[in-house]
Parts: structure tokens; C-alpha cells; sequence
């Protein structure tokens, strides 16, 4: 498991934060370096090859020591020769092995990467819709794709390389102090210079890095919306505006990067002044050792080129912690959306919903977005298995809401939603969504075939059955003339297709499913009249044996529903409901002879109600409409 759970509440998990550094910085590298558990195997093979190759590093000042001495005492050249020889013999298996070391911490860090994000997308995948109700998809983008890169960093490379760092001066201190102890404290008197500086370097660098991440998302966040709505955009004329904000989003970032490399670049000349103290003080102290006799001129020069190899590890290692503290800070925003719970998930002892017959009812059910504002309040209905129900009522009056919750998008703050009698929330998940499907107002196709889209919500379906529910919905005619035909591509977000073919495509999608309750999202508010006329067709074809609940935008297309309900802020201020000679289950074909004067509509349009209302102004409105077309 890569999430630590905590407890979930619709207002606290809705959003991801700012991205500014809030947690400890060692616990986050702590969590990090947790996830190396995963591959216990490949780790110390890592750690085996780092050690071998800091030993071999150790190798060439000691060699020089050694033949300056023998050199110095009278030695042969073959001596020398054969010294030289075994230091290129050390040199080549030095290298063997560090790219073997580079080439294992690599592939450790990708495998380790692989997993954060895979574990990462299929957690936004369960997430549930109160989080997305604010989050920015660009945001969310730059965390799954730049965030995890920037953490691959870190496990691929600066981890593998402070550790083999950290190997190597530990290697130097137990050199130098088995040749003289005295200069050994030369070294041991750096340390805590080193590590202060480090120290210092981390906590400036670390929120600094934060607000690189923080403005890249930003940047990510802007071109997503630009890029999504560009239709609107250039229709509008508003190039120039958006241009002006990606500019300032860009600044921003530039502003953040530049404030990040000046703290960064600090760092060298930091470690130049302490390395060069360093090497001052071994060539006083080693200079007058070896007039003394104490200490060999083999031995100074060993000492004084050891000190410059600790150059390279010290300076590599306050880049590696630049980078590390680049990587807590997206580590820390991609943990931040690993621990936000699904606000909707299985409860214990949930169980399938099996054999649906699609009988709905809502009792005294309220819910609230926010904890604050009421959106539905003390909502009570039902509807019997195949009834044709009607949601009607003014734009933000609780239609969408009431349908999400009957599909469990989110939970109700009071009341219980059934189907069959049944709690959804005592039912799984899975089984829910099977039983109810929902055909959403704004449609969304994904880049693929007209086969893929129409298929994505059951893989399992055979070919014949996809054209069966092409058929259904009225789109299989058009289809089969397309020259590739269900193998056509629809283009990103559909834009090949027209408004009335994509809702089509979308609901032969979610019919596919079979689902016992069908939920259109008011599927012919923006069509023409031709089309809405084959989409209504379609919506009979499709209603029939089901339950089918409708969000009514033009009220004439809802004369034949079973059940029409009315809903003003949050509330249900009407309802009424065809009578039994005429229900659905009586009704052979949707007629006008089937429309007997006590249908739901002939009931609400006798009283004197919001429905009588709202159907007299849109009638008006479409009246008015008419008149003035040519």
C-alpha cells in the first residue's frame, strides 16, 4: 500500500492543497524511503555494488602514497610498472562497477517510480466526485506525470548517490586515520562545517523548490484550460487575455526557478571555501610532519589528494540534496492525493445487488455540497420498476443532485436512497453502477473508434450487440456508411460528430450495460428540432422495460411520463403520477390514444402549481421563438 489512510469528510478531502511545504521534511523522506521495500532484492544488489565501488575509488591515492615511498626508499621499476599496472587493472573494474551501480539505481528507481504512479492514477481513478467538484484537472495532470518525474530523481539517482557519498567519506576518514590520526582530525574538523552547510542549503532550497513544483502546476493547470475551451476562446475574441495569464503563469515560474538556482549556486563556492580551508590545513600540518620525520612525503601527498577527491563527493552531495529537496516537494503533493480517501466507498458488509427490478425511492432524503448550504431537503418519492419518471422544475433546483445520489456519486447528509428496498449504501459499488446507468446533459467521447466509445462500458461485448444498440438509438445507419464504420475515429471529444450523434453514441454506450435504471440528463436540450425528434425515438426505444428517469428541460417531451416530480430549491413541491389504467406496464406504444386525460401532465396542468407555470412560460417562449423566424 503506497496511501496512508486518515479520515475522510466531503470538505476536508474535496481539494488538493497549495502544494507548499507543511509536513516534516524527514518524514516525507522517510515515507520515501520506505517504498524501497518493495524490491528487497534488487536494493541490495544496489547497495553491494555502491560499496564495492566506493572501495575501489579509495584505491588510486593510496597507490601514489605507495610508490612515492618505495620510489623514495630505492625501488626497481618494475616495482613502479607493476604498481601502475594494477592501478589501471583497479580503474577498470572501478568502472565496471559504477555503471553497474548507475545502471541498477536506475532501473531500482523506474520499477519504484512505475509503482508510485500506477498506484497514484488508479487512486484518482477511485476517488470520489466531491474531489474532482474542485480539483483542477491540469493540477492533477502535473502530479501524475512532472511531480512523479521529479520524485524518479530521487530513487534513481540522488538517493543511490548520497548513500555511495556518505560510503566513501566514512571510506577516507578510516584511510587516513589508520596512516595518522593527527591529520585524520583535519578531516573530522570539515565535518561539522559539511553538514551545517548541508543543513542550511535544505531548508532554504526545500520551500523553493515547492514553488517551482507549485508554479508548474500552474502553468500545466492554464494550458489545459486554455486548450480545452479553445473553441470558446477564439470565438470570443479573447486570444490576447489568455496569452497575458499564460505569460504571468510563466513569470511566476521563471520567478520561482531563478529564486531556486540562486540559493543553488550559493552552494559551490561554500564548498570551495571549506575543501580549500581543508587542504590548507593538511599541507601545514602534513608539511611539518614531514620535516619532522613523521610523516612520509608518499604519505602528505596521499592525504593532500584525498582531500581533493572529497571535493567531488561533497559538492555532488549538496547538488543530490537540491534535487532531493526538489523531490520532497513533489513527493509531498503526490502523497498528499494518495492520502485523501474516497469519500464514497464499499462499506463492510456490503453486498451485490443482484437481479435488479429497478424500483426507486428517496425517504426524506437532504444533502449539502458544502456542510452548509442544503442543495436537496427532505426529498421523498417512489417509483415502481419501469416507470418513466420525470424530473422537472428551474436551473439549480436539485435535479442533477438527486440523480448522483441515487447513483451513489456522493452520499446523502440525511434520509436513505433505495433500490429494490435495498440501502445503496449497504450495496457494492460495482453492482450499483451496473444497475443504474446514467446518460450525462454535457457528453464526453474519448479519442477512439465509434466501436471503442460505444463499447467502453462493457469490454465483453460482442460486435453484434454494440450494432444492436447502435441500431437502438438510430445510430447504426450512419454508422455502416461511414467508410471505416465502427472502426471511424470520433475525434478528441467527438468533434467529428454532430450535438444529436454524440448524445446518441453516449447513450447507446450506457445501454449497453443493460442497466435496470436508465438516467438521462436532460439528453435533447440543445438539439434541433429534427434531431431531437429521432433522439426522442431513440429515448422510447430505450426507456422500454426499464426504470427511466428523465431531468426535463423542454417540458412537451415529458406529456407521456408515468410519474412527474417538481422540485424549487432543494425541495419537491409537486408530484403526480399517471393512473393505473394507464401506467407504463399497460401501455403498448407510446400514442397519442395512450395519453388519457389522467396522465401525470393533464394532473399537474390542473392545478395551479410551478409545473402549470413553467410549461404556460416556455410555451410562451417557444411561441415568441416561432413568430419571429422567417
Amino acid at each position: 500500500m503506497l496511501m496512508k489512510s486518515r479520515p475522510a469528510s466531503r470538505v476536508a478531502t474535496s481539494r488538493p492543497t497549495d502544494g507548499r511545504p507543511r509536513g516534516s521534511a524527514w518524514r516525507i523522506l522517510a515515507r520515501m524511503l520506505w517504498l524501497f521495500r518493495y524490491h528487497p532484492g534488487l536494493l541490495a544488489l544496489v547497495a553491494a555494488v555502491s560499496v564495492v565501488s566506493a572501495a575501489f575509488e579509495l584505491v588510486p591515492p593510496w597507490m601514489i602514497r605507495l610508490v612515492l615511498d618505495r620510489a623514495a626508499a630505492g625501488s626497481t621499476t618494475g616495482f613502479i610498472v607493476a604498481a601502475g599496472a594494477l592501478l589501471m587493472g583497479f580503474s577498470l573494474v572501478h568502472g565496471a562497477t559504477d555503471f553497474a551501480r548507475l545502471y541498477l539505481s536506475a532501473h531500482l528507481g523506474q520499477r519504484t517510480v512505475f509503482r508510485i504512479r500506477t498506484a497514484l492514477f488508479a487512486h484518482l481513478s477511485r476517488l470520489s466526485f466531491s474531489f474532482y467538484d474542485s480539483a483542477r484537472t491540469g493540477d492533477l495532470v502535473s502530479r501524475v506525470t512532472a511531480d512523479v518525474d521529479t520524485v524518479s530523481e530521487f530513487f534513481g539517482r540522488s538517493a543511490v548517490i548520497i548513500a555511495t557519498n556518505m560510503l566513501f567519506v566514512a571510506g577516507v576518514l578510516a584511510v587516513v586515520a589508520s596512516w595518522s590520526l593527527q591529520l585524520a582530525l583535519v578531516y573530522l574538523a570539515l565535518l561539522p562545517f559539511i553538514v551545517i552547510a548541508i543543513l542550511a542549503y535544505g531548508k532554504r532550497v526545500r520551500p523553493a523548490m515547492g514553488a517551482v513544483r507549485r508554479n508548474l502546476a500552474g502553468i500545466t493547470a492554464r494550458l489545459d484550460s486554455t486548450l480545452a475551451g479553445i473553441l470558446v476562446v477564439k470565438s470570443l475574441g479573447r486570444e490576447e487575455h489568455e496569452m497575458r495569464c499564460f505569460a504571468e503563469e510563466s513569470r511566476r515560474y521563471r520567478d520561482a526557478t531563478i529564486g531556486a538556482t540562486r540559493i543553488t549556486a550559493f552552494w559551490m563556492p561554500v564548498v570551495n571555501v571549506i575543501i580549500a580551508a581543508g587542504t590548507a590545513a593538511v599541507l601545514w600540518g602534513g608539511g611539518y610532519g614531514v620535516m619532522q620525520g613523521t610523516i612520509s612525503p608518499g604519505m602528505l601527498v596521499g592525504f593532500t589528494v584525498y582531500v581533493g577527491l572529497l571535493m567531488r563527493p561533497i559538492r555532488q552531495t549538496g547538488m543530490m540534496v537540491g534535487l532531493t529537496m526538489r523531490a520532497l516537494a513533489a513527493a509531498e503533493r503526490v502523497f498528499e492525493v494518495l492520502d485523501t480517501e474516497p469519500e464514497v466507498t464499499d462499506r463492510p458488509g456490503a453486498t451485490p445487488l443482484a437481479s435488479p427490478r429497478g424500483a426507486v425511492s428517496f425517504d426524506r432524503v437532504s444533502f449539502s455540497y458544502d456542510g452548509e448550504h442544503p442543495v436537496l431537503r427532505d426529498i421523498s418519492f417512489v417509483a415502481e420498476p419501469g416507470e418513466f419518471v420525470a424530473l422537472v422544475g428551474p436551473s439549480g433546483a436539485g435535479k442533477s443532485t438527486l440523480v448522483h445520489l441515487l447513483a451513489r456519486f456522493y452520499e446523502a447528509d440525511a434520509g436513505t436512497v433505495r433500490i429494490d428496498g435495498r440501502d445503496v449504501r449497504g450495496v457494492t459499488l460495482e453492482s450499483l453502477r451496473e444497475t443504474v446507468g446514467i446518460a450525462f446533459q454535457d457528453v464526453f467521447l474519448f479519442d477512439a473508434t465509434m466501436r471503442d466509445n460505444i463499447g467502453f462500458g462493457n469490454p465483453s461485448a460482442s460486435v453484434r450487440e454494440i450494432e444492436e444498440a447502435a441500431r437502438i438509438v438510430q445510430l447504426h445507419d450512419f454508422i455502416a456508411a461511414l467508410p471505416a464504420g465502427y472502426d471511424t475515429p470520433v475525434g478528441e471529444r467527438g468533434v467529428r460528430l454532430s450535438g444529436g450523434q454524440r448524445q446518441r453514441l453516449a447513450l447507446a454506450r450506457v445501454l449497453l450495460r443493460d442497466p435496470a435504471v436508465l438516467i438521462l440528463d436532460e439528453p435533447t436540450s440543445s438539439l434541433d428540432a429534427e434531431t431531437e425528434r429521432q433522439m426522442s425515438e431513440a429515448l422510447d426505444a430505450v426507456a422500454r422495460g426499464r426504470t427511466t428517469i428523465v431531468i426535463a428541460h423542454r417540458l412537451w417531451t415529458v406529456h407521456h411520463a408515468d410519474r412527474i416530480l417538481v422540485l424549487r430549491d432543494g425541495r419537491l413541491v409537486e408530484e403526480a403520477a399517471r393512473s393505473a389504467a394507464n401506467t407504463a406496464a399497460n401501455i403498448a406504444a407510446n400514442t397519442a390514444a395512450n395519453i388519457a386525460a389522467n396522465t401525470a401532465h393533464e394532473a399537474l396542468m390542473e392545478r395551479d402549481g410551478l409545473y402549470r407555470s413553467l410549461y404556460a412560460l416556455q410555451f410562451r417562449d417557444e411561441s415568441t421563438s416561432n413568430q419571429r423566424e422567417p
